[in-house]
Parts: structure tokens; sequence; C-alpha cells
């Protein structure tokens, strides 16, 4: 659709230059592209990183990032030549009830300020995503979307091309595995649909979600298949969606090269309306007064009733290849008219109708018989011996014809879109109590499973390690009284450095004498001691001459000093295994084989046995760690084996809870027992022998059928007869009539006898 307020612009001879600004989790990329009379190439692209997410980086580098992008794809452009209007695309999570939330519309706003931008609109990324691949494909479409960033994951549900849910996580472990723990997450009461597109990496990540094996817990009715876009595609949705908005078509060779995959590619790419698929919303319904956009113009209502007309919206969709091999017992009550014409019944019916066909045909056949004969000469055949041949070719007509309607089998197969019904109930797992659905009680067994294995994570505790400096003192006893000092006797200098005396030592009192004069002088007693350095480093090579102070003692009694310099101090800080690390190995191992741990159990249950999602408890029975506590390491490395515990029970049970439910559905339609589904939440455990926990269970509803009385209503009708009759039954979306064996230009009626008419339902996926 055009927007009203642009097309003033398509009468100026010179080009145009838009910005197109994508601001993904992890960068920001930046496309120019250049409109001259309605068409539109690109002349400039360049990406940018963020050292974090988006949402989480500083204002100024979200700028500076913004800038340098902006900036390398405006490099391309003529001289003195800035774009300033810009269309923005966001994630989801940045929009509500189709606005940018506040405190981005505040970041965006600050950005176009600084950076000179004039926004004419904005696209949500995933919506862009999931139109263009409408355009591809021809349908809307239903999968799981995933981004695939380098540090973390954004996994969103999309049903009939609409966004339905979107969740985020850092990557722990893969990236499958991120996706796996993000799906069980999903608030949506729907069964997942089973395609899986990745996008937004070089890296083709098909094989590693192959090969992923799929948590049992999550709503697949079977093997989700995988698909990778092309590297780039999300610009190019975002691209093409901002085109078509703007009423520009992109001209050829107008994708950057890199985002091209072939010609042909390309060529589907030139022309946007080509097929009647919705475009994706260019909002610009930000505030007109603080962010540049017109105000109440809604440039999505243009061609919407059109388009509706033009596209019908998919119901959910569901795939079950299984159910057609097992509904042969299904119990049916049809609707149908009754028939006003009477007709015999039964073996009298078929030979009613076998000899009409029998006589006319061999009546036919004879009367041509009888014009040949006349025709023929006598000589060129006894008389009679054409028609005796003829005869006997009719009555061999007429025996195949006759083994083709007694044999004659039909295959009627409905294709149903199911209605989904969605309970809830608290219940109890307990192990010492049967199961009771009025009380709302499970019969559960506990399993237990041991796994060994292994886990290694870098160490990240601090520790000083080095030499104490060393050296000797002499120690001054000035006192009338000897000294005795032991070793460990912490001795002090005047920077506050402590020393310990290696070997205890003891002092003689000091002497006197006096002069002439009387004068008294006082002569010390001294002894030499070792002394070792308390703290690790060079500080403690103290120099020669240093004076320190004893512990305990006044300096007027006894005092110490180095005559010699001290040495041999030295420090450094290492890298050491701590608490914390062997900690989170610990829980990493946990984790680590609980997939096995959860696999190994499943394989021992029988079908009809329900494993809860989440195991009761953990435990690590057996740990050995490559370093201790403490020792220098880079790297911690842990081989335990952990026992897990879950608790089991019978899927028999879960099909009696789902029987009280089938009082508020309608009597035209039943619950299929056989594809029950069921998410245990909220998992606590009461005490040792119960469990108490959330039940969500979704149930699918078809057509509530009698095939006994159906068959006898459709046996020997017309396909349109048979088809508009099966259309009324609810929730029917297709229907598909095979004959075998199907001769052409025979009647396209279904078999006189009802046992030869076998009906089949799939569920639609």
């Amino acid at each position: 659709m055009n927007l009203p307020f642009l097309k003033k612009f398509n009468k100026k001879v010179l080009p145009l230059y838009f910005l197109v600004l994508i601001l993904r989790d992890e960068k920001a990329e930046a496309l120019i592209f250049e409109e001259l009379g309605g068409k539109a190439k690109v002349v400039g692209q360049k990406e940018e990183y963020f050292s974090s997410t988006i949402d989480n980086i500083l204002p100024d580098e979200f700028l500076k990032t913004l800038d340098k992008a902006i900036s390398g794809a405006e490099s391309s452009l003529p001289e003195n030549i800035q774009t300033q209007k810009t269309i923005f695309g966001v994630k989801e999570s940045w929009t509500v009830q189709d606005q940018i939330k506040k405190e981005y519309l505040a970041k965006l706003k600050k950005a176009s300020e600084e950076l000179d931008l004039i926004p004419i609109g904005f696209l949500v990324i995933s919506q862009a995503i999931a139109h263009l691949l409408q355009k591809e494909e021809g349908v809307p479409v239903s999968a799981i979307l995933v981004e695939a960033n380098k540090k973390n994951i954004t996994t969103t549900l999309l049903r009939a091309g609409k966004i339905i849910e979107t969740k985020s996580s850092e990557i722990h472990e893969s990236i499958p595995f991120t996706v796996d723990t993000l799906l069980k997450h999903f608030s949506s009461s729907e069964i997942l649909p089973s395609r899986i597109i990745i996008f937004n990496g070089k890296e083709d990540l098909s094989q590693h979600f192959i090969s992923h094996t799929w948590s049992k817990s999550l709503p697949f009715l079977h093997l989700p298949q995988i698909t990778s876009l092309p590297y780039g595609f999300d610009i190019k949705s975002v691209l093409f969606g901002a085109a078509s908005q703007l009423g520009f078509e992109i001209l050829e060779g107008g994708m950057p090269k890199e985002q091209i995959e072939d010609e042909t590619f390309e060529e589907k790419m030139r022309v946007l309306d080509e097929k009647p698929v919705r475009k994706p919303k260019l909002y610009n319904n930000l505030d007109a007064s603080d962010f540049g956009f017109a105000k109440d113009i809604d440039v999505a209502k243009v061609q919407t009733e059109k388009l509706k007309e033009e596209i019908k919206e998919p119901t959910i969709e569901f795939v079950n290849e299984d159910i057609a091999n097992i509904n042969n017992d299904l119990e049916l009550e049809p609707n149908f008219e009754q028939t006003t014409t009477k007709s015999p019944k039964g073996f009298n019916n078929f030979l009613a109708i076998a000899k009409n066909i029998f006589v006319g045909i061999f009546e036919t056949i004879s009367t041509l018989t009888q014009k040949l004969n006349i025709k023929k000469s006598s000589s060129l055949a006894p008389k009679g011996k054409l028609g005796l041949i003829i005869s006997g070719v009719v009555i061999f007509i007429a025996a195949l014809l006759l083994c083709y309607f007694f044999f004659l089998k039909a295959t009627v197969t409905l294709i149903i879109d199911p209605e989904i019904t969605t309970q809830e109930k608290e219940v109890l797992f307990s192990t010492i109590k049967d199961t009771n659905s009025s009380e709302n009680i499970i019969k559960g067994e506990f399993v237990s499973v041991s796994e060994e294995g292994s886990a290694s994570t870098p160490a990240t505790g601090k520790k000083n390690v080095g030499t104490n400096a060393k050296g000797s003192v002499t120690i001054f006893n000035r006192s009338k009284s000897s000294k005795t000092l032991t070793s460990k006797t912490e001795i002090t200098s005047p920077n506050g450095l402590v020393f310990t005396l290696d070997n205890s030592v003891t002092l003689a009192s000091a002497s006197s004498s006096v002069d002439s004069n009387f004068n008294e002088t006082i002569k010390p007693s001294t002894s030499n001691v070792n002394i070792t350095a308390n703290q690790l480093g060079k500080e403690s090579n103290l120099p020669s001459g240093t004076k320190f102070t004893i512990a305990s003692f006044d300096t007027a009694d006894l005092v110490a000093k180095n005559d010699n310099p001290f040495s041999g101090g030295s420090k450094k800080e290492v890298t050491v295994a701590s608490k914390t690390d062997t900690d989170k190995l610990a829980e990493n191992l946990l984790k680590q084989l609980e997939g096995k741990a959860r696999e190994d159990l499943q394989s021992k249950l029988s079908a009809s046995t329900i494993l809860l999602p989440n195991f009761i408890t953990e435990t690590l029975t057996e740990e050995s760690y490559n370093v201790k506590i403490g020792d220098e390491a880079s790297k911690l490395t842990l081989d335990g084996t952990v026992e897990y515990q879950g608790l089991t029970y019978n899927k028999d049970d879960l099909i009696e809870f789902s029987k009280s439910f089938s009082k508020d559905i309608p009597s035209n339609q039943t619950i299929d027992y056989k594809n029950i589904k069921a998410t245990a939440l909220d998992i606590k455990q009461k005490n040792d022998d119960e469990i108490e926990a959330k039940l969500n269970i979704k149930t699918l509803l078809l057509p509530k059928l009698d095939e006994n009385n159906l068959t006898k209503e459709i046996k020997n009708k017309s396909f349109t007869f048979t088809e508009d009759a099966l259309y009324k039954l609810p929730n029917v979306a297709n229907v598909e009539i095979k004959l075998s064996p199907n001769i052409p230009f025979l009647p396209k009626k279904l078999p006189l006898m009802e046992k030869n008419i076998k009906i089949l339902i799939k569920i639609n996926g």
C-alpha cells in the first residue's frame, strides 16, 4: 500500500534516499536505498555489533554503534548526500498493540535527534519475515521461528502467519537445547507446529537441530521439519516490506550481492504484487509531536478488506499421519438428510442393477450384430457365426462389469481441522493411593536411573603465591633484667610489616658503669636471631639499618635492628579452584545428564506410561575433581555419577480424567482419546510418597460419527452427493474419495455394498 503523504515526492526528478535501520539483539544493520520514479535499489549496507545486547548497552554505545553503521552505509552515496528519512526495523518485544513501548520510543527519539534522522515509520522484524515467507510459499506460515544470535536465542511462535508468542534466552549448552527449553515456557495452548525455521546466521544449523532429541513434554504431533533461511533474509524482509508500503518497486539487482542466493530467487523478489498476499504493516502511529510521524494516518488499512477476500485465514494446524490407520472402529452418528428415492436394499439392489446393466449391453450389441449380419455376404462366413462371436464378447464384458461392481471398493478420507480444548486440574500423584478422578488423585510410581558423565568449567578463584623475605636482626636489651623471646615472637617494621623470630632467644641483662663524675653508662646486651616475613612480596625485602619494635615490650627495654638487607620476598596472583567453581561444576553436570537420563528412563517405559517432565530429585552420588579447592588450575573437571528420580503414571488414568470434560462438548463431536496431550506444571514434592502438580490437559475434538449409518447413507451415491453430505460434519476441512479399481469413463459412484466402503480420519497438518 502507498503512504498518501509521501506521494508528492514521486514528482521530483532527483532521487530520494531512504535509510532502513534494523535493530537486532546483538547488532544494528543499516541499508540505504535510492528511489527514482517509483523504482528503488539498495546503494549501501553496513552492520555493526553491540558489545552486549541492545537492551543492556549504555546509551552512548547505542548511539556510536548506530552512527558507525549509518556512516558505513552512506559511504557509497554521492558527495554531500546524507539520509534522513528513516524506517526502523524493531524486535517484537519493543512493541505493544502496534506501538513502540515508551522506554524504547524515548531511546529511538534520542537517537533520531543526535543522528539527525527523520523517522517515517517502523516494521516489526518477525512480522516482515512471516509476510515474506507467506509471499514466497503462497500460504500463511505456521512454524517456530528461531533467531540464532552469537550469545542468545529468540523463539517466536507463528500460527497462520500471525505472531502468537515470543521468548528469548541466553544460549545454554547448545542452540537446539536452548530452543527446547524456551518452548517449554510457551503459554500458548495450541499444539506446536511441526516446522522450525532458523535465520540470522551464516552457519547452517540444520544438522544440529535434526540430531537434537526433543523433550517428550513438548506438544509436537510428530518430529519437526527443520528449515534454514538464507543469510540476510531478515534484512530482505524489512527492505521489501518497507518498499512495498511506500509503493516502490525493487529493481533487478537492487539487493546487495551477498543477499541474493541465485537469479531465480532474485527474479521472484523483483515484483512485489504478483500474488495477493498481506503486506507487513509500516506503522506510523508513534508520537507525532515527539517523533516526527504523520498523525492519525493508518497506512495499514488500505486494501485490507480486498486482501481478506483473496486470502482465507487458515485455522490451527495439526499433523497426525498415524490416525488415518486407527479409526476403523469409530462410533459415528451422521446428520444426513434422508433421500426420497426408494430402491431395493442389500443384495437384491445389487442384482437388480447388475441385471439392468447386463440386459442393456446385450440388447445394444445384439442390434448391432443383426445389422452387421445383414450386410455380410454369405460367401465370406457362415450365417450367424459373427453373431455368436459378438454374443460371447458381450457375455464376457457383462461378466467383467458384474465383477467390477461386485468387487469395487472405496476409501473415504475425512481431513479434519480439530478443535482444541484445554483443561487444568490440581492433581496429586500418589505412590500409596489408587487413582480416583473425583478426588483428583492419580496413581504414580517412582522410577530412577543413574548416569555417569564428565563436565568442565574454567577456574575463577584467585590466590597470592610466592616466597617470604628472610634475614637476621640484632636485638638490644637495655633493661637490668634478662629477657627471653620465644620463636614466633613478632617484630614490626616502621611501615607496618610483620616478621617472626625463627628461634627462641635469651638476652642477658644490660650492664652499667660509673665514671669519675658519677655518671652511669648503660651497656645493653645483644643477640642475633633469624626472622621471616609474615606476608608475601618484595615489600618485605627491607634495607639494612631498619629498626623494629618487639611485640609486648617497651622500646626503652628491647629494640631490634638489621645490619644487612632482607631478601627473598616475592608475590604473584594465580587462578585457583574455588568452592564456587566446584558448586557450579556439579550443577552443570546435573543439567548435562538430564536429557540422557530422561531418554534412558523413557526407553524402559511402555507406550502407555507417561513420565513427568521434571525429575523429583537429582543427587550427585559419586564425584571426583581433577584438583582440590585452592589448588592452582586453569580448568576444573568433574567425573561423577548422578542419580535421577522421576515419577510415572498410566495414560489410561489421563484418559479417565479427560472423560470428565465430555459434558461440555457438543453432541456432534467427540474427544480423540488417542491423541491426548498433558503437561505437568508447578511440580512440588508434598512428602516422600506424594507429588503435587497442575495438570494441563489438551484434547482434540473430532466429528462424532457412526460408520454403519454413514456407509448406508453414501453407498451407491455420487462423489458430489457424498462430498456435500460429509462437509456438513463439524471440523471437516476436506474430503478425499478413492476407488479401487479406478476405471476411467465409468460413473464416479461409491460401491453398492456397504462393507466395501472404508472411512478414515486424518488430522490436518
